[in-house]
């Protein structure tokens, strides 16, 4: 018999998604990845997963100078000693 053995009307048993111990389905908690899992193993959902970058720290390519063309001649082909 274990800790969630015992009759409460309306609840059931489940198990941890997380640890795999035996509680009551009210005991659980839903995570952020779906999982239903008890009080010590629920944890919040990871800031990375709302993280954005700042529109001033990105850098979009019209923010880039123009390069020149670069003309490369098919009949001398580039060597080792060009470089």
């Amino acid at each position: 018999m274990g800790s969630a053995d015992y009759y409460k009307h309306g609840d059931r048993n489940a198990i941890c998604d997380e640890c795999g111990g035996k509680f009551k389905l009210s005991q659980l908690r839903k995570r952020w990845d779906k999982f239903l899992v008890c009080s010590k193993c629920w944890e919040p959902e990871p800031e990375s997963n709302y993280w954005k970058p700042r529109s001033e720290q990105t850098r979009r390519i019209e923010d880039r100078p123009e390069q020149e063309d670069v003309y490369i001649d098919p009949s001398n082909p580039i060597t080792k000693d060009d470089l």
